[in-house]
């Protein structure tokens, strides 16, 4: 029926999800112009994680965690447990990623990019790629949940998103 693309571009299957991104999706998403600009969205994303940074951190160290019950939603696992020893790991990486959002100068940008490479150098050398995996495992997990309008508005959400995909594809 020609949805196919529409649905992946929604759900960041195409690219949609990552740095730089397109204005509106493309056309995709509706018009958020009354949310503010590209500056308000990522104030309100790093605003929303640091709010409750220590929640967040456990919640998304679930992805490297325990998987719960499953449910009839695909996302859904209110029961999974959160791998406590990569926490540390994964509240660094947090710390570079809202950093990486606030970024406004090419300096800025630069030192971030140089903080996940170092700390992906010496994650490697202090745990090898195990603890890599699990970091990348544990943004991804928070990145496919993060829910609009319960979390944030969409645009500070595709922020948040985009920035968490810069990360894990740093670890990689």
């Amino acid at each position: 029926d020609g949805s196919k693309q529409f649905q992946d571009s929604i759900n960041g299957m195409n690219g949609s999800w990552d740095l730089p991104l397109a204005a509106d999706n493309n056309g995709l998403e509706p018009d958020w112009s009354w949310a503010g600009d590209e500056a308000a969205a990522k104030r309100e994303a790093v605003e929303r994680v640091t709010a409750n940074f220590k929640a967040i951190v456990s919640f998304a160290s679930r992805g490297a965690g325990k998987s719960g019950r499953s449910y009839g939603a695909p996302l859904a696992d209110p029961n999974a447990v959160s791998n406590e020893s990569i926490q540390p790991f994964v509240d660094a990486a947090m710390m570079v990623v809202c950093n990486k959002i606030l970024s406004e100068t090419d300096t800025e940008n630069a030192a971030c990019d140089k903080a996940m490479t170092e700390l992906v150098s010496v994650w490697k050398k202090e745990g090898g790629n195990e603890v890599i995996d699990k970091v990348a495992m544990s943004l991804s997990y928070l990145r496919d949940r993060v829910g609009v309008p319960r979390d944030m508005r969409l645009p500070a959400a595709r922020q948040l998103r985009a920035h968490l995909n810069w990360a894990i594809k740093t670890l990689q």
